[in-house]
């Protein structure tokens, strides 16, 4: 893996966790993306945030953890979960010892469908923009807490 896929890995990640800790709706689409499970309703394009944050974070989730972090009930995330597996964008992952434990992550349509979506975003002019002004901020931040430190 290159050293801009890596960056561009973190940078998907980094997407997934702003986004489901945010509450932000975008439509932001390419051709290719997988739209009919993000497009069919809200919650399925809600709840695909938080299945790939949990996915970056530790390479799978349970249904408990999406109703957890979402405001959804849990026969909406079942639904939606068991409608993904259906489609082959989701798949169970086998847990050792726990057999009533059932984790799952996404299969590689979904992954690509994420980071046509995260390129959508990097291809917005207003996008691009608050994240360079970010970047600024925070390395002014940094800057000047290390500038604090020194003077002391």
């Amino acid at each position: 893996m290159s050293e801009t896929e890596q960056l561009f890995d973190k940078f998907c990640h980094a997407q997934a966790s702003f986004e489901s800790s945010r509450h932000i709706y975008r439509r932001d689409h390419q051709p290719g993306q997988v739209r009919r499970f993000f497009n069919t309703s809200f919650t399925a394009f809600e709840l695909r945030r938080y299945m790939m944050n949990f996915y970056f974070s530790k390479g799978s989730f349970t249904i408990s953890e999406l109703v957890d972090v979402s405001t959804f009930s849990r026969p909406t995330v079942n639904s939606t979960v068991h409608e993904a597996l259906k489609m082959d964008y989701l798949e169970k992952v086998s847990v050792l010892g726990d057999r009533r434990r059932h984790d799952f992550r996404p299969t590689e349509p979904m992954l690509k469908a994420w980071q046509n979506y995260c390129n959508a975003l990097l291809t917005k002019p207003e996008f691009s923009y608050a994240l360079k002004l970010a970047q600024t901020l925070i390395s002014m931040r940094e800057l000047e807490a290390q500038s604090v430190r020194h003077n002391m």
